[in-house]
């Protein structure tokens, strides 16, 4: 069966991503790709993510995907330009926009940004929303702790809460209402930014968390081709490096029995 979507990530992160594809096109076919063999993006060089996210885009491509979602903030950041020169007919989506999108919409004052530390070096999130409203304020901080946090299963830990509560302490400062999650790990991480919050203790440190999900994939949604009906069926994945490993974390974090992951060769 030829897939319709296909998603990539660095590793586990994407799951947010496509656990909204399954919400808002249940049944549709998808190749989820996971370079978890150089997995964290956040700590390498932009041209280094840039050509794994064309190498994974090629993958797909290769694959037969009709529309491909980078389902990560760094390879959004790095290398979604540079696909879509290399696949003018294909649509392409990513985090970053849709991100800023969801943040302005209905809220006021400072918005901040948590992701990678590659994410937050390139600015992306900071244009993407002077691109819509220049004079909003925007504080991007880098979270190196969080992705090998939830890749190690260890995203509602006490270290995960301890590592949210110092990370969280200058968005408070900053004044900051509303947050995007830049990094499509970061999700999974709620649980301890809320408890981080709850341990801050500011009554006026209360902020909207945004996921760029939901926005990402209503984009897809509107983008995928409508010439000829998608494929319905099961997803399947790929993982560059463990498989067995990234099946098991893939499995918690989603609820439910990954099987069959096969090796990825990039």
């Amino acid at each position: 069966m030829t897939p319709t979507i296909g998603v990539f990530d660095s590793g586990l992160g994407g799951l947010t991503v496509l656990k909204e594809l399954h919400r808002q096109l249940p049944g549709t076919s998808v190749l989820y790709l996971a370079d978890t063999a150089n997995v964290p993006y956040g700590d390498k060089p932009i041209e280094v993510v840039r050509d794994l996210a064309l190498r994974l885009s090629d993958h797909l491509v290769s694959a037969g995907v009709r529309l491909i979602i980078m389902a990560s903030g760094t390879s959004t950041a790095a290398g979604l330009e540079a696909a879509q020169a290399r696949y003018p007919s294909l649509p392409l989506v990513g985090t970053i926009a849709p991100g800023a999108r969801a943040a302005l919409l209905n809220t006021t004052g400072p918005i901040g940004v948590i992701a990678t530390n590659a994410t937050v070096q390139s600015l992306a999130f900071t244009r993407a929303v002077h691109a819509l409203e220049p004079t909003r304020q925007v504080f991007e901080l880098g979270c190196p702790a969080f992705v090998p946090l939830v890749e190690s299963g260890n995203a509602e830990s006490l270290g995960a809460e301890t590592a949210a509560y110092e990370y969280l302490q200058p968005l408070r400062l900053a004044g900051v209402k509303t947050i995007i999650l830049g990094c499509t790990h970061f999700p999974f991480l709620l649980p301890a930014l809320h408890r981080a919050i709850c341990r801050i203790g500011d009554p006026e440190f209360r902020p909207r968390f945004v996921d760029p999900s939901e926005e990402a994939v209503r984009d897809a949604a509107c983008l995928l081709p409508h010439s000829s009906n998608p494929s319905y069926g099961p997803t399947s994945f790929a993982a560059s490096s463990d498989p067995e490993t990234f099946g098991r974390h893939a499995s918690a974090l989603l609820g439910e029995t990954i099987s069959n992951v096969e090796w990825l060769t990039l």
